[in-house]
C-alpha cells in the first residue's frame, strides 16, 4: 500500500512541476524583458509589466491545453487504477 501512494504521489508531482515549470519561467522571462525595457525608457508604472505577463500565460495556456489535459487524464486513470492498492 505504501509503495503504490508514494508511487503516485512521485508522479502527481512530477505532472504539477511539468505543468507549472514553463509558465513561471516564460512569467520571469516576461517580467525581466519588461523590466528592462521599462528602465531604459524610464517609466516607473509598476502596473505596466501584468498586461504582458498576463498575455504570456494565455498564450501559454492556449498552446499547451491540450498536453496538458492529457497528462492530468492519465494521473486520473493512474490514480484509479490505484484505488484498489490503496484499500487498508
Amino acid at each position: 500500500m505504501a509503495d503504490v501512494a508514494n508511487s503516485l504521489y512521485i508522479q502527481t508531482m512530477q505532472t504539477a512541476l511539468v505543468l507549472a515549470i514553463p509558465v513561471v519561467v516564460v512569467v520571469g522571462f516576461v517580467g525581466v524583458v519588461v523590466s528592462f525595457a521599462q528602465t531604459i525608457l524610464g517609466i516607473q508604472d509598476q502596473n505596466l509589466s501584468f498586461g504582458p505577463k498576463i498575455m504570456a500565460v494565455a498564450v501559454i495556456l492556449a498552446a499547451g491545453a491540450s498536453p496538458a489535459v492529457t497528462l492530468l487524464a492519465q494521473l486520473l486513470i493512474t490514480a484509479i487504477a490505484a484505488l484498489p492498492h490503496l484499500r487498508s
